[in-house]
């Protein structure tokens, strides 16, 4: 029981959240695990080097294809790995650093999302 007489986690009114444990709070961003991250990058590397054997085996599939599923697969990890994997440090948090930080990891996706996860790995493992 909480100390107004309600049981511990119910709310006054509806929306109060003072007496709800944080628990039942919902989190800002949702944390990203480095496997489902490692496994949504192999997702985006094996449908692009699909897209790479259709582009080169088959004569009728256009190749300007290939061209815009590097930038949308590149833009999907940014977007969803990048963004639940990494917590930009307030002092570090600038417009230069942000901004060469995401580009380079969208430009160079399948080389530099290996290097992330690596880093990563040794900074949760070692």
């Amino acid at each position: 029981m909480g100390q107004s007489g309600r049981p511990a986690g119910s709310a006054c009114h509806p929306g109060c959240i003072h007496k709800t444990s944080m628990s039942e709070i919902p989190a800002e961003s949702a944390e990203m695990s480095i496997g489902k991250g490692v496994a949504i990058y192999a997702g985006a590397l094996l449908g692009f080097i699909i897209l790479i054997v259709l582009t080169v085996t088959v004569s009728w599939f256009p190749g300007f294809v290939l061209f815009f599923a590097y930038f949308v697969f590149g833009f999907i990890l940014n977007r969803i790995v990048l963004r639940s994997l990494i917590e930009w440090h307030a002092v570090y948090n600038t417009l230069g650093n942000v901004s060469s930080s995401k580009l380079s990891a969208f430009l160079f996706w399948p080389f530099s999302y290996p290097a992330l996860f690596f880093r990563l790995g040794v900074v949760k493992h070692l």
